[in-house]
């Protein structure tokens, strides 16, 4: 990873991520300005999922794998975060595989409580009525395949439009609208579209 946190001022400005990886290729620790763009960003997509603790390890990881296979980039993706966040999708779940389902649908559904909220002002994510509505939430959602529910996340979450979702799952977007559209008629149904209630604030759009 050190090669990899040496920036090349040169090429970081606002040069596509796929300009930076194509220099990569054959100038290794051009990736480190890549890495200085969108470590942040990856960290805190594994963060929310498995914690501060296995985060960072995670990030780095992801890291490192991406910076092995820089030469398999498509370089006709201007964005590279679809990819990274592939690549530590892939850790994530195998870093949850240990816990039971319903426990880890749970741990990654605690931010939902307040979007964008910080866990140090997650105050509503505290109170009964939020936690039941979770605990609720989980046991729905972790009778849905796993790729749906992480589209959502990706979606909500991360910010992505369906067509990055599709590029970080490896599916046609329309398999990614269809997706999300029958998970969240399914999730209302299961929890009522009430105001507060988590369902009410997935709200999903191009």
């Amino acid at each position: 990873m050190h090669l990899m946190r040496k920036t090349v001022v040169m090429r970081a400005g606002s040069e596509e991520d796929a300009a930076l990886i194509r220099v990569a290729q054959s100038e290794p620790a051009a990736f480190g300005a890549l890495f200085d763009r969108h470590f942040a960003t990856v960290y805190r997509f594994c963060e929310r999922r498995v914690g501060r603790g296995l985060a960072e390890d995670l990030a780095g990881e992801t890291f490192r794998r991406a910076f092995e296979a820089r030469s398999t980039y498509d370089l006709s993706h201007p964005n590279a975060l679809p990819w990274l966040f592939r690549i530590a999708l892939n850790l994530v779940r195998d870093a949850l595989r240990a816990r039971g389902a319903e426990d880890r649908t749970y741990a990654r559904l605690r931010a939902l409580a307040v979007p964008g909220a910080s866990r140090e002002d997650d105050r509503v994510a505290r109170t009964a009525e939020a936690r039941a509505d979770l605990a609720r939430l989980a046991r729905l959602l972790v009778a849905e395949p796993e790729q749906d529910v992480d589209a959502l996340f990706l979606h909500i979450w991360d910010g992505l439009s369906y067509l990055e979702v599709a590029a970080a799952l490896g599916v046609p977007v329309g398999t990614v609208r269809s997706r999300l559209s029958r998970l969240r008629r399914r999730l209302e149904e299961g929890m009522g579209d009430r105001a507060g209630a988590p369902t009410a604030q997935l709200k999903v759009g191009e």
